[in-house]
C-alpha cells in the first residue's frame, strides 16, 4: 500500500497492487488518491471496475459537498475547517476524500448560524450535540452534514484551547480560508484529536501536503511558535519526520532530529487503526478492554467512563433515575462477564493492559491529549476542564 500511496502524491513507481491493498487503503479512506494511475496499474479488471465506482463515487460526493459549501445560506462571518481547506494542497483536490463541511463563527454568532441552517432547509442531527458536549451542532441536507463549531480545539489545557480557538477566529475573513499557516494548526490538531480513539491516514496526509506546501526550514520557526503554544510542537516533529521516514515526504532539517523509535511506534499505531478507528472495531472485545484500560488510566477516569457507559448501556437506569448513581456498578459488571466468557480470558486481559499501557506511554511522549486528563471545553464564555467523554 505505501509504494502504491507514495507513487500517487510523488509519482514513484506503485509496485505491486492486489485487492488487499485496496480493502486497506479503504480502511484508511484513501482509494481516491490512485485515481490518476488507475489505468496503468496491472490489475484485474474486477478490480479495476470496483475502484473506478468508488473514485466516481467519491468525485461525486465532492462535487455535491463543494456545492453545498460554496451556497450554504449563513450571511454572518465564518471560516471553513478541515475538508476542502486541507484538499487545496493535494496534487489534484478532488482526490481527498471529504465527510462533513466543518465551520467556525465568532463566538457571538455560533446561535445565528445554526438559525439560519434550520430556516432554509437543513435537519438538525441532535445526537451530534449531545455527543460532542456542545462542541458543535450538526445540520444536515442532501445527505451532506454541516457542523457549526462553537469551539474547535480538544485539548487537555484550557489556556492553550482558547489561544488556537482564538486564532482561528481572529482569522475569518469574508473568503472564508484561513491563513496557511493557521491553516496548518488546524489540522495538527485534527490529528491531536482523534488519536486517542484511532487515527487513520487520511488525516496523517493531509498534515503532510501541508508540510509539502508551507513549511519549508524557513517557515518552521513561525509555525513552531504557534504549534508550542498548544502544546503540539513535538507532534508536528515527530509526524512530520514519519511522513518523511514512511511516505516519501521531501526531508526538512527541522525535524530530522526526531526520535527514530517514536515516529516508528506511531507509524505502527496509525496503520492498526485505520479511519476514525476502524480497524479497532473489527478487533472486537479486544480493542474495548485495551480501551477501557486507556481511558481509565485512574480510579476517578475509571469511574466516569464505566458511569458514563452504564448509562447507555443499562435500559432501567434510563427509565428509572433512582438507578442512574449505581450504573458504573452494572458497566462493572457487565465488563466482568464479558471478559470472563472468553476463551484464556485472563491472559487475554493481561496483554489487553499491556497494548493500553504502550498506547499511554505514547500518547505521553507524542504530548497530545488524553480524556482521562479532562478536556478543555466553552462554557459560558469561558474555557474550563471537563471530564465528560466526548
Amino acid at each position: 500500500m505505501l509504494e502504491l500511496l507514495r507513487a500517487s502524491l510523488w509519482g514513484t513507481d506503485p509496485g505491486i497492487v492486489t485487492q488487499d491493498i485496496y480493502e486497506e487503503m479503504e480502511r484508511h479512506c484513501i482509494t481516491i488518491l490512485p485515481a490518476v494511475l488507475l489505468s496503468s496499474l496491472n490489475i484485474s479488471s474486477d478490480l479495476r471496475n470496483v475502484w473506478k465506482k468508488t473514485i466516481l463515487r467519491q468525485i461525486n460526493y465532492y462535487n455535491c459537498y463543494k456545492y453545498v459549501q460554496e451556497t450554504l445560506p449563513i450571511d454572518v462571518p465564518y471560516v471553513i475547517l478541515k475538508g476542502t481547506s486541507a484538499a487545496k494542497y493535494y496534487p489534484y483536490p478532488e482526490y481527498r476524500t471529504l465527510g462533513d463541511i466543518d465551520i467556525m463563527t465568532r463566538r457571538e454568532d455560533y446561535t445565528t448560524a445554526c438559525d439560519m441552517l434550520l430556516r432554509n432547509g437543513f435537519l438538525e442531527n441532535t445526537a451530534t450535540a449531545t455527543e460532542d458536549f456542545g462542541r458543535h451542532r450538526g445540520c444536515i441536507k442532501n445527505n451532506i452534514e454541516v457542523e457549526v463549531h462553537a469551539f474547535f480545539a480538544l485539548l487537555n489545557d484550557p489556556e492553550k484551547a482558547r489561544y488556537l480557538d482564538d486564532l482561528i477566529i481572529q482569522n475569518i475573513t469574508p473568503s472564508h480560508i484561513l491563513p496557511d499557516m493557521v491553516n496548518g494548526l488546524t489540522l495538527l490538531e485534527h490529528i491531536n484529536q482523534h488519536l486517542e480513539e484511532g487515527l487513520g491516514l487520511r488525516q496523517i496526509i493531509d498534515w503532510m501536503m501541508f508540510v509539502n506546501k508551507c513549511l519549508s526550514d524557513k517557515e518552521w520557526p513561525e509555525f513552531s511558535i504557534m504549534a508550542r503554544n498548544i502544546g503540539l510542537e513535538k507532534l508536528a516533529i515527530i509526524t512530520t519526520q514519519m511522513c518523511v521516514n514512511a511516505l516519501g515526504l521531501s526531508p526538512r532539517e527541522w525535524c530530522s532530529g526526531a526520535e527514530k523509535k517514536l515516529c516508528e511506534q506511531l507509524f505502527d499505531y496509525v496503520l492498526s487503526c485505520g479511519n476514525f478507528g476502524i480497524k479497532n472495531k473489527e478487533k472486537g472485545d479486544s480493542n474495548i478492554v485495551t480501551n477501557v484500560f486507556t481511558y481509565a488510566r485512574t480510579p476517578a477516569a475509571g469511574l466516569r467512563l464505566l458511569q458514563k457507559r452504564g448509562l447507555v448501556n443499562w435500559s432501567a437506569a434510563q427509565k428509572h433515575k433512582f438507578l442512574r448513581p449505581f450504573s458504573w456498578i452494572y458497566q462493572a459488571g457487565r465488563y466482568i462477564i464479558r471478559g470472563f466468557h472468553r476463551n484464556e480470558a485472563a491472559e487475554k486481559v493481561r496483554k489487553e493492559y499491556k497494548a493500553a499501557k504502550e498506547r499511554i506511554k505514547l500518547f505521553d511522549d507524542l504530548g497530545v491529549k488524553q480524556t482521562a486528563k479532562g478536556l478543555a471545553r466553552l462554557e459560558n464564555g469561558y474555557y474550563v476542564k471537563t471530564y465528560q467523554k466526548p
